[in-house]
């Protein structure tokens, strides 16, 4: 019976981390680049001799599902986005990291940074500085910045072979120990966004059968322990007729 218990409570703690996730990834729906997460479980297999299969739940962490969002055209110069596998490059002064939330603009010295403040890199890992002009600015879809017919730097657009390797950070920020490729199945959108690619509706519904599932363990354990309290005061009640 106190096996039972403990293998609802890993069940129920299994339940609370993805409630968590699932809230994050509803709570995400409107930010750009944002890839929703998924739970990684194992069962790990218990064998009672006469008892119901029952498996205990292990949590392995959790996936990142790297499905491209909506493009949205917004019209603006420096938003942009990727249409393919690829990722942008970054600098937070920390390191580099990598990201599909395409939102730029220019600093007060011309360089192309986030919506954070974070420097985006060209090509050869440096930052890029655009002249402000009248004159329109064109991104090209190889990631190439030009004002008229001068190029003033190539946005890094890299793939990964393996990119189920990628470790969420922060504000649709990833980082990895593989090195990059430059991108060859890859196009640099100008004016347009990815959205998240967080389907409320599928999330909304995940999180329904998540909370029926953790009130039907919390009903289970409640049963098996009252079972074990009632077993106990059976066993703790004196035989009749005993001296």
């Amino acid at each position: 019976m106190e096996n039972s218990i403990y293998i609802g409570l890993s069940r129920q703690a299994a339940l609370r981390r993805q409630m968590s996730q699932v809230a994050n990834n509803i709570a995400n729906m409107n930010t750009t680049g944002f890839k929703r997460e998924l739970m990684i479980y194992q069962a790990y297999e218990t064998k009672i001799p006469f008892a119901q299969e029952n498996d205990f739940v292990i949590d392995k962490g959790s996936a990142i599902d790297h499905q491209p969002g909506a493009m949205h055209k917004t019209g603006n110069t420096f938003d942009l986005a990727i249409a393919g596998p690829g990722f942008f490059q970054v600098d937070d002064g920390t390191g580099t990291y990598y990201t599909r939330n395409g939102t730029f603009s220019l600093d007060e010295n011309n360089q192309l940074v986030t919506n954070q403040g974070h420097t985006v890199l060209d090509a050869a890992g440096d930052p890029i500085f655009v002249p402000r002009s009248d004159e329109k600015i064109v991104i090209e879809t190889d990631g190439s910045v030009k004002l008229g017919d001068e190029v003033f730097g190539q946005l890094a657009v890299v793939e990964f072979d393996n990119p189920v390797g990628l470790k969420k950070v922060r504000n649709s920020l990833f980082e990895t120990d593989e090195l990059p490729r430059p991108a060859e199945n890859s196009a640099v959108q100008q004016g347009l966004i990815e959205s998240s690619n967080v389907n409320p509706i599928t999330e909304l519904t995940t999180m329904i059968e998540v909370s029926r599932m953790y009130e039907a363990v919390k009903n289970l354990i409640s049963t098996e322990s009252e079972r074990e309290q009632q077993a106990i005061q059976r066993l703790a009640r004196p035989v009749q007729g005993s001296a």
